[in-house]
């Protein structure tokens, strides 16, 4: 009997714990919590908002409301979601939108209980003008025909604002140009024709505003001449950059440094050619060749339009670079076109690097040099004695010798050639070449623009 009355009040014992469980918690109101209490927007803008909501006896519904601007987004939980629920909504701001405003954030559990949140919605004023994606560089090259008395500038140019384009005005005075193009939306495309009716130069500008008024102007000149004659072009394998101030007799291997093809995914961009380059001095100079010889095909500026690329043996100027330093390269050998820009080369490896190969009387093949290569920022350099009687084809790379845990080595395939950095100790091919030189040579790497270079030292 006494065991039976035990277990009658153990029994009525859970029943209650498991009632006053249910029972906790149910006339308390849900908790709500904003990531945010005030937004910061403007119209066409996209916002984010987001929060978590919680009680003990399950959520029913998130309302988020504004009633001026049309916003009602309900979340319908009906109880059978977890108790604690993360909300993160992205609210579109309506083209017409008025400022300022209130935003309502309403979390109710099934018993009918609510809390309520109100963010306030204020207006970021439009600061940002508008911009262009398309680089066009400030000569424009037109080749005038005599024979129909015009000339024809495609212009095509993307543009972009972070609100709203409202249009770009384009104006040539001395051609009576002064066209008004209407845009629409955060990105655009102006394309249009322009039709240049004589010889000479003619300014051009384009501006671009916003539908705050922001405006963007850029000034271009228009050089209508008579077709320029080129050389025939093909679609090289790979192209190479020269320094216009030195000469090839003075090396024996890499004073034509490759610039590889473009790419558009996996596919080559036929005639467009990118890589980099380091301009030595203020007023660099620089051709491009389509091989490792300076009698062939023979690449640089129009002497009388500065950014119109060609081929022209004898008649091209080289391409100046202002200030010294590191540089990326796009060219296009088709559509006559080049551009280049600064490039920061603080991440590029700054360590250790000694100097090996075959061929040489410092070393025997395939050992190092006793000392490290010197470095100069990017640059490393080193001065071997290169033994003229050598018969077999000289070798050179450098490593980080005390791990081996860092080399150039050089690379080349179908789609081109350079150095790449070997990292891991795979090991790969080296810079060789032919010579029987007898003397002094500099070997050079550059870890900035991945070239190595061997030099005369005269």
């Amino acid at each position: 009997m006494k065991k039976k009355f035990s277990r009658l009040m153990l029994l009525m014992a859970i029943s209650l714990m498991v009632a006053s469980c249910s029972e906790e918690g149910k006339d308390e109101v849900p908790g709500l919590w904003t990531a945010l209490d005030q937004i910061e927007t403007f119209p066409g803008d996209t916002v984010l908002v987001a929060g978590q909501v919680s009680n003990y006896v399950g959520l029913d519904k998130i309302e988020i409301t504004c009633q001026a601007w049309g916003i009602n987004k309900i979340y319908t939980l009906d109880g059978k979601h977890s108790k604690v629920f993360t909300y993160n909504y992205r609210m579109p701001v309506p083209q017409d939108a008025t400022f300022d405003q209130q935003l309502n954030v309403t979390v109710t559990d099934i018993n009918g209980l609510s809390s309520s949140k109100t963010l306030a919605m204020t207006f970021i004023p439009d600061t940002e003008a508008p911009k262009r994606l398309t680089d066009i560089p400030s000569q424009i090259s037109v080749n005038y025909d005599p024979l129909t008395g015009t000339g024809t500038y495609s212009l095509d140019m993307a543009v972009s604002d972070d609100r709203q384009l409202k249009q770009a005005s384009i104006s040539i005075a001395d051609l009576a140009i002064n066209e008004t193009i209407e845009l629409a939306g955060r990105q655009a495309t102006v394309k249009r024709d322009i039709a240049i009716n004589g010889i000479g130069t003619y300014a051009m500008s384009i501006t671009l505003e916003d539908a705050t008024g922001n405006t963007t102007t850029y000034e271009h000149e228009i050089i209508s001449m008579l077709a320029e004659d080129e050389d025939p072009i093909d679609n090289y394998n790979l192209m190479w950059i020269v320094n216009a101030s030195e000469s090839a007799d003075d090396y024996l291997d890499g004073y034509y440094l490759p610039i590889n093809h473009a790419y558009d995914g996996d596919n080559k961009i036929p005639y467009v050619y990118q890589g980099k380059f380091y301009a030595d001095k203020d007023g660099y100079q620089f051709y491009l060749t389509a091989e490792k010889r300076m009698d062939g095909d023979l690449f640089g500026t129009s002497p009388y339009v500065s950014s119109k690329l060609m081929n022209k043996q004898g008649y091209v100027i080289p391409i100046t670079i202002e200030k010294k330093g590191y540089y990326g390269l796009w060219i296009d050998i088709q559509n006559h076109q080049w551009s280049v820009w600064e490039t920061d080369p603080s991440g590029a490896y700054t360590g250790s690097l000694t100097v090996s190969g075959c061929g040489f009387k410092d070393f025997g093949d395939w050992g190092v040099a006793a000392e490290e290569m010197k470095r100069d920022g990017y640059r490393y350099t080193y001065t071997l004695n290169q033994d003229g009687a050598y018969t077999g084809d000289r070798q050179y790379y450098a490593a980080r010798v005390s791990d081996w845990g860092y080399a150039l080595h050089w690379w080349a395939d179908a789609n081109g050639c350079g150095w790449w950095e070997d990292t891991g100790g795979w090991g790969g091919q080296n810079g060789s070449y032919v010579s029987d030189y007898d003397g002094k040579v500099e070997i050079m790497f550059d870890t900035a623009i991945l070239w190595g270079s061997v030099r005369k030292v005269k």
